[in-house]
């Protein structure tokens, strides 16, 4: 008997979205399925969204198709976050 494909993808769902939640702390990191066949992987910045991040590209909430997109737009915002030209290491 197989399952449903959340029910046989969930392993490695649930493995990705633990190294994305330890890669990238600085975010609220969801996977949830939509509808049999259809899953959304999400993330929401924790700290506080200043005009400056904004005005750097940062976004406040990030939403993926898949955890490899996801992890992709995370890093890039991660470095984003870490700028030199982020005034708080000015």
């Amino acid at each position: 008997m197989t399952g449903t494909p959340f029910e046989t993808e969930w392993p490695l769902a649930g493995r990705q979205l633990d190294a994305l939640r330890s890669t990238y702390p600085a975010w609220e990191i969801h996977f949830r399925v939509d509808a049999p066949g259809t899953a959304r992987w999400t993330a929401v910045l924790l700290r506080p969204m200043t005009a400056q991040l904004s005005a750097q590209g940062v976004l406040e909430s990030i939403g993926c198709s898949d955890a490899i997109t996801l992890a992709s737009t995370l890093a890039r915002q991660a470095s984003l976050l870490h700028s030199p030209h982020n005034p708080r290491f000015t």
